[in-house]
């Protein structure tokens, strides 16, 4: 996840969602599929099935509780760490949006092909894991205000003869099929060939099984710390992109859209936000006004 880009400048609250290449996840940021009969009793889930009509917001904090979904293991993002404690820094943002609410965190994680679907039924109340905004995705669910900046990169194989992104059409990138960075790859032309997740990705590039992998900064920065000989390189452009992450919610609940947004305000206004990313990262990655 090496950058070459500056620390980025921690900006006032974006009054408009900027929208991004489609993750992610569902990016993003960005693997598996869901039984779609599962609803929010399943595993980890605190049941309480909600229909169209409800106030999530309310059921939250008549519960006392909010469910959250994620992956869960993907570093520095929020994964376990040795003990096996949830870790990263959106876990540290989730807290505080749960802190901020008054209620306590309930995590649930779950693969990233069936992430955002969950929320269709009522898994979980809110997805924060790097789910980029997009317009697609916007015309089916909520977002917050960007709390994050996606700054993209492409790794191919050390000695790959590849130098620049118009040199991947017609080459083989591993992605998350569902990825922000597999719409981004598929627009540079290359042919997308179908991975669960970064680590299966980048671990095809290693072996010179395919051509290239995209990613946030961030996964490739972390992995080279992780795996120092890795025979990698990233490409010297960032994506053509700009892609931002917000967290996720079912449509028309406005209270508790608003109640995160304004903790998430209030997060980069305080400098808590900065502090996260600073001690995560090294760098601020909050979005640019």
């Amino acid at each position: 996840m090496n950058s070459s880009s500056a620390p980025r400048p921690r900006p006032t609250r974006r009054i408009a969602l900027t929208a991004g290449g489609a993750s992610i996840a569902a990016l993003l940021a960005a693997c598996g599929s869901e039984d779609p009969t599962r609803g929010a009793g399943g595993p980890g889930g605190s049941g309480g099935g909600g229909s169209v009509d409800e106030d999530i917001l309310a059921r939250i904090q008549e519960n006392g509780s909010i469910r959250i979904g994620l992956e869960g293991t993907y570093r520095p993002y929020a994964f376990h760490d040795d003990s096996g404690e949830l870790v990263g820094f959106e876990k540290d943002i989730a807290d505080k949006i749960a802190e901020g609410l008054g209620v306590t965190p309930e995590y649930i994680e779950t693969e990233w092909d069936s992430l955002i679907a969950g929320l269709d039924v009522d898994r979980y109340d809110l997805v924060i894991n790097n789910v980029g905004i997009t317009e697609e995705r916007q015309q089916k669910y909520a977002f917050t205000e960007p709390y994050a900046q996606s700054i993209g990169r492409i790794a191919v194989p050390e000695d790959s003869e590849v130098q620049t992104a118009e040199e991947l059409e017609g080459k083989r990138s591993a992605q998350t099929a569902t990825s922000n960075w597999a719409q981004q790859m598929e627009k540079l032309g290359a042919e997308i060939v179908p991975v669960q997740g970064f680590a299966e990705a980048i671990e095809l590039v290693v072996q010179g099984r395919v051509d290239a992998t995209a990613n946030d900064f961030i996964s490739f920065q972390t992995y080279q710390e992780e795996h120092p000989d890795a025979a990698f390189r990233l490409l010297d452009a960032e994506l053509p992109t700009d892609v931002t992450v917000g967290v996720i919610m079912q449509q028309e609940q406005q209270p508790l859209l608003d109640a995160v947004d304004e903790i998430l305000a209030d997060m980069k206004e305080d400098g808590s936000l900065a502090a996260i990313y600073e001690q995560w990262v090294g760098q601020d990655i909050t979005p640019e006004v």
